[in-house]
């Protein structure tokens, strides 16, 4: 009971009532502050190697090179559960909150779903206190609509929240609680048993792992790997001891890691031995890799990325370099490697499907390309485009995976990891990056972490790659492609943000509330892209956001207005 006295919850949001009664018990809630009297020291080391890590980046201390000293060891993963073993197909950006969505999700014949906290979901308490409860009562068979039996549905792999988001309705001992270990206490406390006695899980996606910092200068790099473990190896002892504590089989919790940083490129082998009895494999994104980058480097103009959608694919040698080594590291140590998602959108309505077969084949062709590389599986968006990719994975893989596959990596360098693309900016490339950086965070504004642009959804990956590139160009004063006398400025991106405004106004952005709104969100995005320091994450400027934290506080009925 002492330890209750400790924990801090925020009230339900309007008409929630029950579900927060059901998540927010005295267990689980005093589970939540044992996690927390274990961790959070952890936690607040890892933010500070963080903090030190990007100094010694600006400091020009660091230079592209592998080191990682499980390398020439003889090691692989634990064997994997049989519902682990085939990993073809997940469903991307799956907000629990959604339930409609979710339940449609759960019929799917796809592998898994990746059952989001994190870039396809907007973190206002309404949506994870809906989000967790629509969880645990499908893994009960208690959520209306969906199977009775959830082992009949897709794997449910669970993305709790980066360590950079913090959930600003729980706090314990007097600190706000991080996201993630906020999510994966209370999802753990209601499923993990269960979902062990039904071999289902529990399993994870890890987000926006950083691997320990590799120093040019070795005494640096000594007195940095001395500090304590990297984040993979905390999230591995979290796993053990909630293990021990819900009194589970060491090694149940499983999950994949996804790189998406650059620092984490050069240290795979290291992150999936830290992980290696809870490991299914590591996956790879290519926008959140992109940006990551331009946080890291983006001050120098050797790391300028040019038009994204023109320039920028998995083609590229320094996406292409990054994909074949990933899958040579997992399928030495016997884990999976993953590729991103399929993030367009099929039309609806009369006339469609010549283009809606059109837009399928551009999908299987360039998954197509990562299965010819040797993924043993990939995410799509849309429901609608499952059929006809797992026709192509049966063709191209009859078998669960291919881990039999060995891409030849000898050449492979460290530096070839960083080599941006040649091409220049464009006009286009500018506005559409605008675009979906202004609309993330309008939806954000709107609650959803989610929108659809131009046939294909955009999530806070997309809005990352955004925003970086918006910043980076405005930094280096950035040439626009055949129109060299045009630089890009910060007076520029004002001006199309106020061409692509009155043009919402115009259509869709017509009710007072929502123009206020987008209003707002030109505000944020024009100091996110000016700040002289850039913002690591946008998903927790906005999270901390005074606009962002009243505006759902106050629609929620909560009675913290802030």
């Amino acid at each position: 009971m002492d330890s209750l006295k400790r924990v801090c919850v925020e009230r339900a949001p309007h008409r929630l009532e029950e579900a927060h009664g059901e998540l927010f018990t005295q267990g689980a809630l005093g589970f939540l502050a044992e996690l927390l009297a274990e961790f959070d020291d952890d936690v607040e080391k890892l933010l500070r190697r963080r903090l030190e890590r990007r100094l010694h980046i600006k400091q020009g201390r660091w230079k592209p090179e592998f080191r990682n000293s499980s390398e020439d060891q003889d090691w692989k993963i634990e064997e994997l559960p049989a519902r682990l073993r085939n990993r073809k197909l997940d469903l991307g950006d799956v907000s629990p909150a959604n339930t409609t969505n979710f339940v449609d999700c759960l019929y799917a014949k796809v592998q898994g779903i990746q059952v989001d906290f994190d870039d396809g979901h907007c973190p206002t308490w309404r949506n994870t206190v809906q989000g967790l409860y629509n969880v645990t009562r499908a893994v009960h068979a208690r959520l209306p609509g969906a199977p009775a039996d959830i082992q009949q549905c897709p794997v449910l792999m669970l993305r709790p929240r980066a360590f950079n988001m913090i959930e600003h309705h729980c706090m314990v001992n007097g600190k706000e609680v991080v996201g993630p270990l906020f999510d994966f206490a209370i999802l753990m406390y209601h499923n993990a048993k269960l979902m062990a006695s039904l071999d289902v899980g529990p399993y994870f996606y890890l987000s926006k792992v950083i691997c320990a910092l590799v120093q040019s200068n070795m005494i640096l790099y000594k007195v940095l790997q001395i500090e304590g473990p990297n984040e993979t190896q905390l999230w591995n002892k979290i796993f053990t001891w909630t293990e021990h504590r819900l009194g589970l089989r060491r090694g149940t919790i499983k999950a994949c890691v996804l790189i998406e940083n650059i620092l984490a490129a050069y240290r795979m082998e290291d992150i999936l031995y830290s992980l290696r009895e809870h490991a299914i494999g590591l996956n790879c994104g290519i926008w959140d890799y992109s940006a990551s980058i331009i946080a890291k480097f983006g001050d120098s103009p050797d790391f300028l990325i040019p038009d994204r959608n023109k320039y920028v694919n998995m083609g590229q040698p320094f996406l292409a370099n990054y994909m074949r080594l990933l899958i040579n590291v997992c399928h030495r140590r016997g884990a999976l490697a993953t590729g991103g998602m399929a993030a367009k959108l099929l039309p609806c309505g009369k006339g469609s499907n010549s283009l809606a077969d059109e837009i399928t084949e551009s999908v299987k062709q360039a998954k197509s390309v990562e299965i010819d590389a040797g993924v043993d599986g990939f995410m799509v968006y849309d429901l609608r485009i499952v059929d006809a990719v797992n026709e192509m994975w049966q063709r191209k893989c009859p078998g669960d995976n291919q881990l039999s596959i060995l891409p030849d990596v000898d050449r492979i360098t460290a530096a070839s990891l960083v080599k941006i693309p040649e091409g220049g900016v464009t006009i286009e490339g500018l506005n559409h990056n605008i675009s979906v950086a202004l609309l993330f965070i309008y939806h954000w504004f709107t609650g959803s972490g989610v929108f659809y642009l131009n046939g294909a959804v955009e999530d806070s990956a997309t809005a990352e790659i955004s925003r970086s590139q918006i910043w980076q160009w405005i930094r280096h004063r950035a040439a626009i492609e055949g129109k060299p006398d045009v630089l890009v400025t910060r007076s520029l991106v004002y001006t199309m943000l106020d061409g692509i405004i009155s043009r919402a106004y115009k259509s869709w952005c017509t009710s007072i509330p929502d123009r206020k709104r987008l209003l707002s969100s030109k505000y944020v995005l024009l100091e996110i892209i000016s700040a002289r320091e850039y913002i690591e994450y946008i998903t927790t400027y906005l999270n901390d956001s005074h606009k962002f934290r009243t505006l759902h506080n106050k629609n929620d009925g909560l009675e913290s207005k802030l």
